[in-house]
Parts: C-alpha cells; sequence; structure tokens
C-alpha cells in the first residue's frame, strides 16, 4: 500500500501526537510506502492563524528512516484567499470562531489547501489525517477528488477541542474515524458520525527499558515509596494538585518520595520530600518510571497518554484523575486507581495505594500484560493496516 498521512507537525516535534504517528509510520513503512505530509516541525502552542497567514518555520523534505516526510507549503498567492481567516483572531468576532463560523472557513481552507495535499499524494492508496481542525477538511478533500479512502484520528477532547460544527462535519464525510477509548468514540457518534465507520486502535507505545530504576533510586537516596509525576507544568495537567498533595500525604507518609519531572517554572517550596528533578533524557525518564511505585496524572484534560503506557511497560501502576477516559483506560486492566481532582482526593487515594504494596504490584504487572497484548507499536500498527485493507477491500494478509 502506499499511504499518506497529513498531520499539523511531525518528528522531530516532541509531544504525544507527533511520537504516535512516528511509532505507526515507522512500523507500517516496513510493509508499505508511507509518507507524511506535515505544515511544520515546530514545537509549542499555535496561534489560530497558523494554518493560514502566520505558517510555522520552512524544511525541506527529508527520510525518517523509511518514512518521508514532505511539507506542505502554499505559495504567497494561495496564502492570500485564506485571508478571511483573520477574523478568527479580531476582537469581538473570534468568540464565534469555533461556532457557526467555522463552517465557512472550513470550506474555504478545503478549497485552497486541498488542491496542494491532492499534488503531494501523488498516488497514494490511502490518505490518513492525523488531527483535526481545518486541515482535516482539507485533507478529506483531497482525498476525495484522488478517489481514495480517507481515515481520520482526531484527537477530540470534548468540550475543548475538536468538536465544534465544522469538525462533525470532516468527521462525517471520513470513511473511517479512529477513536483511541470507547469514551473517544462516544464524541465522534454524538458529533453524528454512523458507528459503523468507527474504529477503536488505542495508542502505542514501545514501552521504557528496564534495569535502571534500581540505580537511580540509590543515586538520589531514596529507600521509601517514590510517587512520580512525569509531565508538562501546565495547571491541566494537576503537577500543581499533586505538589499541594504532597505535605498531606508527608503526615502519615513522611517516607514517601516526590518526583517531578518535565518542562516548566521551578517548583515552589512545599513540605514533605519533593525533588524538582525538571526536563530529562529518554534513559533517565526511563529510569525513573521504573523506580516510582505509582506514576500520578491527575490531568485535567486527557483522552490517552502514552506515558501510562510506558510505566505499564515496566509494571509500574498508575494514579490518574477521574476522567471518563481515564477510568476506562485503567479500568481496562485494573493497572491503578483514579482519583478526583483536589489535593486531599489524592493525598487519601496515595495514601491508600501504598499502604498495600503487594496489590500496587498486582495492578503494575496487571498494566504490563495489557500493554503488551494491545498497545505495543507492532499490535497498534496492525490495527491501522486491518483498517487500511478493509477500505481498500482486501483481504488482509500482514499482521503482528
Amino acid at each position: 500500500m502506499r499511504i499518506l498521512f497529513v498531520a499539523p507537525r511531525s518528528w522531530p516535534t516532541v509531544g504525544g501526537m507527533e511520537s504516535f504517528l512516528r511509532h505507526v509510520t515507522t512500523a507500517l513503512a516496513c510493509r508499505h510506502e508511507v509518507a507524511v505530509l506535515a505544515q511544520g516541525l515546530d514545537s509549542g502552542t499555535r496561534g489560530r492563524l497558523a494554518d493560514s497567514l502566520l505558517p510555522p518555520a520552512r524544511f525541506d523534505r527529508f527520510a525518517d528512516g523509511d518514512v518521508q516526510v514532505l511539507p506542505l507549503r502554499l505559495d504567497v498567492a494561495r496564502r492570500a484567499l485564506l485571508a478571511p481567516l483573520v477574523l478568527q483572531v479580531v476582537p469581538g468576532l473570534r468568540r464565534y470562531a469555533y461556532g457557526a463560523a467555522r463552517l465557512p472557513a472550513a470550506r474555504l481552507y478545503a478549497r485552497v489547501v486541498g488542491p496542494r495535499i491532492e499534488a503531494a499524494a501523488a498516488n497514494a492508496d490511502i490518505v490518513h489525517m492525523w488531527g483535526g481542525g481545518l486541515l482535516g477538511a482539507a485533507a478529506i478533500r483531497a482525498a476525495r477528488a484522488m478517489g481514495a479512502p480517507v481515515a481520520i484520528t482526531p484527537f477530540a477532547h470534548r468540550g475543548q477541542w475538536g468538536d465544534d460544527p465544522a469538525a462533525a462535519v470532516t468527521y462525517r464525510a471520513a470513511d473511517r474515524v479512529l477513536a483511541l477509548l470507547e469514551e473517544d468514540a462516544s464524541v465522534y457518534r454524538e458529533l453524528g458520525v454512523p458507528a459503523e465507520r468507527i474504529e477503536v486502535c488505542g495508542v502505542c507505545s514501545p514501552g521504557v527499558a528496564p534495569g535502571l530504576g534500581a540505580a537511580l533510586r540509590s543515586r538520589h537516596g531514596i529507600d521509601g515509596p517514590l510517587v512520580l509525576f512525569l509531565g508538562v507544568r501546565r495547571p491541566y495537567k494537576g503537577f500543581d494538585l499533586l505538589l499541594e498533595a504532597a505535605p498531606l500525604v508527608a503526615g502519615s507518609r513522611p517516607d514517601v518520595t516526590f518526583a517531578f519531572l518535565g518542562p516548566g517554572p521551578a517548583l515552589r517550596p512545599s513540605a514533605g520530600r519533593v525533588l524538582d528533578i525538571g526536563e530529562v533524557g529518554e534513559d533517565e525518564r526511563a529510569s525513573w518510571l521504573e523506580a516510582a511505585d505509582l506514576l500520578c496524572l491527575p490531568s485535567q484534560g486527557e483522552i490517552f497518554p502514552v506515558t501510562i503506557l510506558e510505566a505499564w511497560s515496566v509494571g509500574t501502576p498508575v494514579l490518574t484523575s477521574d476522567l471518563p477516559t481515564l477510568r476506562e483506560l485503567v479500568g481496562l486492566t485494573d493497572g491503578g486507581a483514579t482519583a478526583e481532582r483536589r489535593p486531599d482526593a489524592l493525598a487519601e487515594a496515595i495514601v491508600s495505594l501504598l499502604a498495600d504494596p503487594a496489590a500496587l504490584r498486582t495492578m503494575g504487572e496487571s498494566g504490563r500484560c495489557l500493554w503488551q497484548e494491545r498497545f505495543t507499536v507492532e499490535a497498534v500498527a496492525a490495527a491501522h493496516e486491518r483498517i487500511y485493507e478493509r477500505l481498500l477491500g482486501r483481504e488482509v494478509a500482514c499482521v503482528a
């Protein structure tokens, strides 16, 4: 098969969506011709005009192993045609940018950008849109013009991102909408996508290398329970809630160490044993995940964080917020627990979980088994492959 992925960003951009895309495309490229058409390789938060008048920095075509990464470029004339999208940032009007006004914006973007995607797609058998937004509408139009089936993995967050009227139209126009969990799939059904065109594929992780956790504990003088936060330090990730929970835990368990990994501002002083580790490399990240007794992710908005799979790959259980998606994920295998997003609720759950080390180990092993069975790179890439084969009306010949 010749498969074209269309995405806002591609590796070497660091991020969950980008890492997932790289894992899937690399695995598929062992058996198929795979290319990624990306708007940019930038990191950080994009503004509303990143699709149109304020594009990310240009890059040249390159090979990521067997995967070709291509730039989606618009000339000056095409960008000028997108000038009406400036209304998305005009004071007084921008509040309507993701309401009904999003529909004509998506149609305009699809007319202008769709032909550029079609030209880059060449003779692709399958087009797979990674993400949604205006780019999703353009990818759908391009695939239809080519006569190729089109799949989309939207990564929509209910009430936050990807569930606006234009997004609903885009999803309904796709041949397949790929959800990460059943709770995620329910969003697309509510937006009018027929159930028979929704597939649940999950996220994948190659896991992390075990064997260095004990050395890391020794190096940091950790001889008691270790609770780990791993992620960017933004309020929606809940790092501040866990920091507030630390002294509450210390009141009954002064032997517990809290370690915070990830980019962001320095932590404010807190009672209890708190380590401000900051951003680390892949090897040290793996060591912390293995060394931890519990990974804690009290996020406000998540679908399927790959960090949970990384923790499970080395048998570390998780404590998450009680979002419906995270309740579903943890409940798939009883690989941890959930709690309300309050410092006292987190502290109570941490103390309760740490009180039974044997049960914690059982949770971690359950998580490891689930990762091995369903969420390795090979398993998830094979699931994508089967979907493409069905869309093309072929027999499924290649599975992991």
